[in-house]
Parts: C-alpha cells; sequence; structure tokens
C-alpha cells in the first residue's frame, strides 16, 4: 500500500535537493516502449549526474523491500521466481499509472523496478547464509555501514545549514546593500543546478520551445507545455524568464517535452 501511493499516486513531499525543492508530481506524454531510452541519458549524466542518480536509484531502491519480503511468505523462492515477481510488480506499477492517467508507462522503469526487486531478494539469500553460517559480527558490521551510508545520504540531500530567504525581509532602511550582497550569497548557495552550469545553454526561445545547446556542443529542441514547472534560486520562475544565454538543467520525457526546467544561478532582480 505505501508502495502504491508513492509511486502510484506520487503522494509524497517533492524531493529536495541542497534547498530547493524539485522532483514530484505527475508526467504526461507517450509511452516509453524502448528498453534503455531513457535510463542511458541518465547513466551518460546528460540530465545532470544527481537528477541522474535521483531517477534511476529512486525506481531501484523502492521497490528493494519487495524481493526481500516476499520469500517470507513464498517459500522455497528462487531467482528465477523472484524475477517473474520482479517483472510483474513493475508492469502492475507502470499499468497502474496508465490506467489511473497518474503518469506514462515507461518500459526502463519496469526494467528498474526489476532490478530493485532482485536486489532484495539477493539481500535475503546472503543474509539467510551469513545467519545460517553463524556469521553475526557480519551482518552487524554491514548493518551499520547501509545505516552510516544511508544517514548521510538523507544529510546530503536534506541540509539544514541553509538560511530561509525570509528571514532576509526584515532589513532596515540603510541596510539594502547588505540586503542585495546577503540575499546574492544564498541564490549562489541554492543555485538550482548544483554549480554544474546546467545541461546546456539556451540558445534560442520559442513560443512553446527553448533550443538549448549542450556541453557536447549538440542542439537540441525542447517543447514546452502548460505542465512544464519553471525554477530558478529565488523559487517558482515562469516561462518569461527564460533567456537566451541562461545555463539551464531540463527534465524531459519521452517526447523530448519539459516537465522541469531549471535555470542556473538566474539574476536577482
Amino acid at each position: 500500500m505505501i508502495l502504491i501511493k508513492v509511486m502510484v499516486f506520487k503522494d509524497v513531499p517533492i524531493i529536495r535537493i541542497g534547498s530547493l525543492l524539485k522532483f514530484g508530481g505527475t508526467q504526461e506524454g507517450p509511452a516509453n516502449l524502448v528498453p534503455f531510452k531513457t535510463i542511458l541519458p541518465y547513466l551518460l549524466g546528460e540530465m545532470g549526474l544527481l537528477i541522474g542518480a535521483i531517477n534511476l536509484l529512486g525506481n531501484i531502491v523502492l521497490l528493494i523491500p519487495v524481493g526481500f519480503l516476499v520469500p517470507f511468505v513464498i517459500r522455497n523462492m528462487t531467482w528465477k521466481k523472484t524475477l517473474a515477481v520482479a517483472v510483474a510488480a513493475g508492469f502492475v506499477i507502470e499499468g497502474m499509472q496508465v490506467v489511473l492517467h497518474l503518469g506514462i508507462f515507461d518500459i526502463d522503469d519496469v526494467i528498474l523496478n526489476a532490478i530493485g526487486v532482485m536486489i532484495g531478494y539477493w539481500v535475503f539469500a546472503i543474509l539467510t547464509n551469513w545467519v545460517r553460517s553463524g556469521k553475526y559480527k557480519t551482518i552487524i558490521i554491514t548493518a551499520i555501514i547501509v545505516i552510516a551510508t544511508a544517514v548521510a545520504a538523507v544529510y546530503a540531500i536534506y541540509p539544514k545549514d541553509h538560511q530561509p530567504m525570509n528571514s532576509l525581509r526584515g532589513a532596515e532602511n540603510g541596510q539594502s546593500d547588505r540586503f542585495d550582497n546577503e540575499q546574492r550569497k544564498i541564490s549562489q548557495d541554492v543555485d538550482p543546478c548544483n554549480g554544474t552550469g546546467g545541461t546546456g545553454q539556451i540558445v534560442s526561445v520559442g513560443n512553446n520551445t527553448i533550443t538549448i545547446k549542450g556541453g557536447n556542443g549538440i542542439s537540441q529542441i525542447i517543447k514546452l507545455t502548460d505542465m512544464t514547472k519553471f525554477r530558478t534560486s529565488m523559487g517558482p520562475a515562469s516561462k518569461s524568464d527564460l533567456k537566451t544565454g541562461d545555463g539551464v538543467t531540463v527534465v524531459i520525457d519521452g517526447s523530448e517535452t519539459a516537465t522541469l526546467v531549471l535555470i542556473c544561478n538566474a539574476a536577482i532582480k
């Protein structure tokens, strides 16, 4: 039920990176039936390493508990039976999104979900062997490493050391220069692109499209819709904030339609 709540209905707080709110909500567009069509761009860092990691690992990690818990319910589970459950789980999740009009079908999500289930099964199998062999010290050390890694990851994604911009709104008369400097400093700290400069630079802006040039010198036309969201370091933005020369990180679906456009180091107005 929790898995359906998170992966199908997207009923979770928007994921925050640094002190910027980013991912969440539903997606629209045509189905992707080509394996690795969306996975490869993330692996190659075309959307930014951080964004790629979240999209790939998110679809894997959330399914690990399924692979770990199923052997407790179904006895004599083998990796072949688990693989069947893994593929079925991915198709059920993607199918529910389509039927309920909450997302698009992506075969790559099925692949990532299946990998998560299989990892959970392998963890179960390894842990079972350790328990039978009495390797309790190994279990404890591994648990400590996993917990420490998880805590470090959560701390990296949800840092607590950024001062809210609203706290500067009370600047008194005669302190405008100090206010502007502080605001610029905070703006840099919450750079939507995390100091990467973005996945590309805008070379032209159309009515419902933008053309961006990546680091490899290749230009790409990205479609914009009413569902496309825009953000700068100052918060939510709009299509009118897009300017030629801006560095941007763009999250797109299989039809090269932007679901999110992050404007890097946007100037403070």
